[in-house]
């Protein structure tokens, strides 16, 4: 449900391009600088970068290496300060870039990534009409690369994360799209991407590719996908990458929760414990804190209190905040959680989905049903006997019809989680009939995983049908996350047919 956020982190790892070009050097310090940099050790690469400089004061490769450091602290930290300074610096990186010769194809592809990455970055910050602009500068800079350098394998990464994102572009925003002529799907953008990926692993010149291509992939399959066999593929690849490239390991992580393998994400997670050589990525606190939640471990209180007072951004704020309400309400605290609302009322912003149903929660004044978020959150760790067990012992006569429709979909969600197909389908009807008129997530998420179950039957006429149900509803809870997706389920199905 993460998927603003999720699609906001698809845009790190645009930097990575280390082909060898006359005009772009690229030799041993460098390569060793990016690596440095994509762990998030900082300070040796700053001190690598500096070496080369001295060597080789023309080497552009090394202003694209700096803005990469640069655009990675701004967007991780979400610190206005560090910002400004870096957005002080990117003119200078940009114009050196720019007198490359026209015939290098290195010039428009590092451009583009220069402004596809400040544009998410301005993003965070609210400058939201640059972004467009250098949204849309970018797309027009990498199309015109490919169009003159097609065989050039590089390009089909960042050609393809442009048109994943023009694919989940939300419908009311169309428009835009159509008005500057910027047009893509995701099942293009991905083709494009496992492009990249099957030239890394035939093409030993193309090796250096593989973990920019796997970490994009990887967040594309988990976010926009439902094919598990997709998500297990990638992560035995991630796997045998550098177990120090804590962007990679942040988006195994991420994974593994996801799916309920809550215990070895928690496992990977305390693995990445002692991050003191790397610049501080204070996420991967919240993470563990969700790890210790679904075990409805009060540990989890930590961790999220770690995060809040730790880092300096506005995303996730509120949802941690409300995360540890909860835990104060399992506990039997109501005056904690209530504290905890408010609390939350008063810090971070509702940019992301998480934050928004947060502070809607806070708002409400209303607690929740013990059980169901009992059961709800032992779901998400993969703890689906409990889970089940839970439901089962609540009484039907004391809930509200939104609590029972809440319970059905769990019902669901817990079967289909196991392969129970049958079951799974069943309930999910029953939640989609009865809260089709409710504004909460059940019933569009429900007719969202029917979509997907069909589809995998390759049911493809009632997966359709199903899809197109979920775009009919009127819900305001993960609304873009659930539609976008069932968008794409609709899109799959048009290349199924087709093909």
């Amino acid at each position: 449900m993460k998927q603003k956020q999720y699609f906001l982190f698809l845009i790190l790892l645009l930097c990575s391009q280390l082909l060898v070009a006359q005009t772009v050097k690229s030799d041993s310090l460098s390569r060793e600088a990016y690596t440095q940099i994509l762990a998030l050790h900082f300070t040796r690469a700053r001190k690598l970068l500096q070496a080369e400089k001295k060597q080789n004061p023309d080497n552009v490769y090394v202003d694209y290496l700096e803005n990469y450091h640069q655009f990675l602290r701004s967007f991780i930290s979400e610190d206005e300060t560090i910002f400004n300074e870096a957005n002080a610096e990117f003119d200078l990186h940009y114009q050196r870039i720019s007198e490359l010769s026209n015939d290098n194809p290195f010039k428009k592809l590092f451009l583009a990534n220069m402004n596809l990455q400040w544009a998410f970055t301005r993003l965070k910050f609210g400058q939201y009409v640059k972004s467009a602009w250098q949204i849309n500068k970018a797309y027009r800079l990498i199309t015109a690369n490919v169009k003159h350098f097609p065989a050039f394998v590089p390009n089909y990464i960042t050609m393809g994360v442009l048109h994943i994102m023009i694919g989940i572009v939300p419908d009311e925003y169309g428009w835009m799209l159509r008005l500057i002529s910027m047009n893509g799907s995701v099942e293009q953008g991905k083709a494009e991407i496992y492009r990249v990926l099957e030239s890394s692993l035939k093409n030993p010149h193309y090796a250096y590719l593989k973990s920019e291509a796997l970490f994009y992939l990887g967040f594309v399959e988990l976010n926009l996908s439902s094919d598990q066999s997709s998500i297990d593929k990638l992560m035995k690849y991630m796997n045998r990458e550098e177990p120090d490239n804590l962007l990679l390991s942040f988006l195994k992580a991420d994974i593994l929760i996801h799916h309920g393998k809550n215990e070895k994400a928690l496992n990977l997670l305390n693995q990445l414990s002692d991050r003191s050589n790397h610049y501080p990525f204070y996420y991967l606190d919240y993470m563990k804190g969700e790890c210790y939640l679904r075990k409805l471990n009060p540990q989890a209180d930590d961790y999220f209190s770690l995060f809040v007072h730790s880092f300096h951004g506005k995303n996730y704020i509120k949802d941690a905040w409300r995360k540890r309400a909860w835990l104060a309400f399992l506990q039997g605290d109501s005056s904690g959680y209530r504290q905890n609302l408010d609390t939350l009322l008063t810090c971070g912003a509702t940019l992301v989905d998480a934050d928004k149903n947060a502070q809607d929660e806070a708002e409400s004044g209303q607690y929740p049903n013990a059980n169901l978020l009992r059961a709800r959150l032992l779901f998400d760790g993969g703890y689906y006997a409990q889970a089940r067990l839970v439901l089962n012992t609540m009484g039907l006569k004391k809930l509200s019809h939104t609590e029972q429709v809440e319970r059905l979909y769990r019902y669901g969600r817990i079967a289909h989680r196991l392969h129970q197909w049958d079951e799974a389908k069943k309930q999910y009807r029953k939640s989609l009939i009865l809260g089709s008129n409710l504004p909460q997530y059940f019933a569009a998420n429900a007719a969202l995983k029917l979509g997907q179950i069909y589809e995998s039957e390759d049911s493809l006429k009632m997966a359709g049908y199903y899809y197109q149900q979920c775009l009919q509803l009127h819900f305001d809870e993960y609304r873009n996350s659930i539609r976008g997706k069932a968008k794409n389920g609709l899109e799959r199905i048009k290349s199924k047919i087709k093909n």
